[in-house]
């Protein structure tokens, strides 16, 4: 059985958040990059959801980094068989207001 995908709300708003300041600052062939990036990582989490490191503020989140900007946090549930991605998080804001 396939591991489901789950996007929070907010994982689907920083996401978005994301792709509009790609546009703005740099051009479409980053958004589509940023896009491919993510698509690989769910990927590789629907295959190895226990493959990235656990997150230093919470055992319960795990963190993937997509480049050096931006790391998608995410939780793994095994029993139920699905991967609930929590957010989209810019590396370069202070890891104080990260939840995760």
């Amino acid at each position: 059985m396939a591991i489901e995908i789950i996007w929070s709300p907010e994982a689907d708003e920083t996401f978005k958040r994301n792709i509009d300041y790609l546009g703005e600052e740099w051009g479409d062939k980053e958004i589509e990059k940023y896009i491919s990036e993510t698509q690989k990582i769910i990927a590789r989490l629907q295959i190895f959801p226990e493959s990235y490191p656990q997150s230093s503020k919470s055992k319960k989140y795990r963190k993937a980094r997509l480049n050096k900007y931006i790391a998608l946090f995410y939780t793994y549930n095994k029993r139920k068989k699905s991967i609930m991605i929590v957010t989209f998080w810019n590396l370069k804001q202070n890891p104080d207001k990260l939840k995760y």
